[in-house]
């Protein structure tokens, strides 16, 4: 369980993904902020500072590459995972090259969160 205190923006369209992630977030002992679109959740980096992004990959208007791309323009330092239920070789193939750190994929347990989490903020 984490006990440093970091502040992670999670962003999904999904108003229960979302939900759920952000309590996994919380259990495991992080600050957490959340927002229903990329477009609110550049927003809200913006006025914050984050240490890690956890976004969606497929939303309206913004989709979650693009926002890693926006965060990673802002803030080099800033770790930013994809979360996405799509294909794994067709996203391991998009995020190549991309501001993506990492992806997880849908159904994903707290474990598998905390290692992620654990694995960028603390490598």
């Amino acid at each position: 369980m984490n006990t440093g205190g970091e502040k992670i923006l999670v962003v999904d369209d999904d108003d229960s993904i979302r939900d759920i992630v952000s309590k996994m977030l919380c259990w495991l002992g992080y600050a957490v902020l959340s927002a229903d679109s990329g477009e609110k959740g550049l927003v809200l980096f913006l006025k914050n500072k984050f240490d890690l992004v956890i976004t969606d990959f497929n939303m309206s208007g913004m989709d979650g590459i693009h926002l890693a791309d926006y965060v990673k323009e802002k803030s080099p330092a800033t770790q930013v995972v994809l979360m996405t239920g799509a294909d794994k070789a067709v996203i391991l193939s998009k995020i190549k090259g991309t501001a993506v750190a990492k992806a997880l994929f849908k159904p994903f347990t707290l474990a598998e969160m905390d290692v992620t989490v654990q694995g960028l903020l603390h490598p």
